[in-house]
């Protein structure tokens, strides 16, 4: 049997670099699929810690009534309890409208931010979702996603900032958070358009989020911020499956 090895180790400390792996076949899948699931389960055992970012909580919150959509046409059976866990934790967060009005008043618009300028990646990634879940310029979305998407697949990592031409990044790399933001952001394009590109590199992000210790996401994402991700992530892959000559894969 061969091993997962995406998520053995510490995927910041240690980036896999994914162009040399061989292809595996089915096998390889299986083994994706039940790594996938032992980290489903472990996150649904986060239920109702206090987070305390409202303005995490808020944009969980609207990316999740987003993907509900997908999540409610393609779920299965054996995702339902799973599913379950999510609608349970949304039910329990109260965010009155004054907070959700000063969450919103402090994100800054997608237009705003230049390549011609330093950028600050957390508050891109922000604006970003936030474009992308009051459905702003699709160009505009595309055009820094796709910066994104590029700066990461060639490192394996997001920086803190991004200077003059989104160059080589610069800062701190081990930023949990940011790389939570990336997936949101993915997730939300590619069931807005199918595209294999953003896909393929929400689930390295997935990786790399899976590969870290617990008690770090818990500090960084909110409870069931991950799980909702991973449910998107593997009904994607199922589905693309059984188009490839009619492949479907039983979860256990």
């Amino acid at each position: 049997m061969i091993d997962y090895e995406y998520t053995e180790v510490n995927r910041i400390d240690s980036p896999h670099k994914y162009m040399y792996t061989p292809y595996q076949g089915s096998e390889f899948l299986g083994v994706y699929f039940k790594d996938r699931l032992k980290h489903l389960k472990n996150f649904q055992q986060r239920k109702s810690q206090k987070y305390q970012n409202k303005s995490d909580l808020s944009l969980s919150l609207r990316v999740s009534h987003v993907l509900k959509i997908f999540l409610d046409r393609e779920l299965s059976d054996e995702f339902g309890e799973f599913f379950k866990t999510v609608i349970d934790w949304e039910n329990s967060i109260k965010l009155d409208n004054h907070i959700l009005d000063n969450v919103d008043s402090n994100i800054e618009n997608l237009s705003n931010f230049n390549v011609n300028y330093e950028i600050n990646t957390e508050k891109l990634l922000v604006s970003l979702l936030n474009s992308q879940l009051n459905e702003g310029d699709e160009n505009l979305i595309k055009f820094w996603l796709d910066l994104l998407v590029q700066r990461f697949e060639v490192t394996k990592k997001l920086y803190e900032s991004y200077p003059v031409n989104f160059r080589k990044g610069e800062g701190k790399n081990d930023i949990i958070h940011l790389y939570w933001l990336l997936s949101l952001s993915l997730a939300l394009f590619y069931c807005a358009t199918k595209s294999i590109k953003y896909l393929s590199t929400l689930l390295k992000v997935m990786d790399l989020l899976c590969s870290l210790d617990e008690k770090l996401l818990s500090q960084d994402i909110p409870p069931q911020g991950l799980t909702l991700i991973l449910l998107v992530e593997l009904l994607s892959v199922k589905l693309l499956l059984k188009t490839i000559d009619e492949v479907d894969f039983e979860f256990a």
